[in-house]
């Protein structure tokens, strides 16, 4: 079981396959708010917010590469339901890409460190 920890909450990601060291892929069963109002009001949650940006899946693969050396990709799988969806798919493929770089440069970070 993963949990993976964000500002709105956490997902949980129960493991689907674990290839050690090549592989590890997992579902999303629970995700947090997509986002958090900035409001007056105590608890706003708008209902249009409510299933736009659904996370369903995610895969880590370890890529050996010449000269010893490795690469480290992620993927991710959402569902979008918030139109249009050609502009919001813009926005929330760059969202996702940067939490990819930050997740790989922590694991980078961790790895070189020994």
């Amino acid at each position: 079981m993963r949990h993976c920890e964000f500002s709105t909450g956490a997902f949980v990601e129960p493991i689907t396959v674990w290839e050690p060291p090549h592989r590890l892929a997992f579902d999303v069963t629970q995700s947090p708010p997509s986002m958090q109002e900035w409001s007056f009001y105590a608890k706003l949650e708008p209902p249009h917010l409510e299933h736009a940006f659904r996370s369903v899946r995610g895969e880590f693969r370890r890529v050996p590469l010449p000269g010893g050396r490795t690469r480290l990709e992620g993927s991710t799988w959402y569902e979008l339901d918030m139109g249009p969806v050609a502009y919001w798919r813009i926005v929330c493929d760059s969202i996702v890409q940067r939490i990819h770089r930050r997740v790989l440069e922590h694991v980078a970070a961790l790895s070189e460190a020994g």
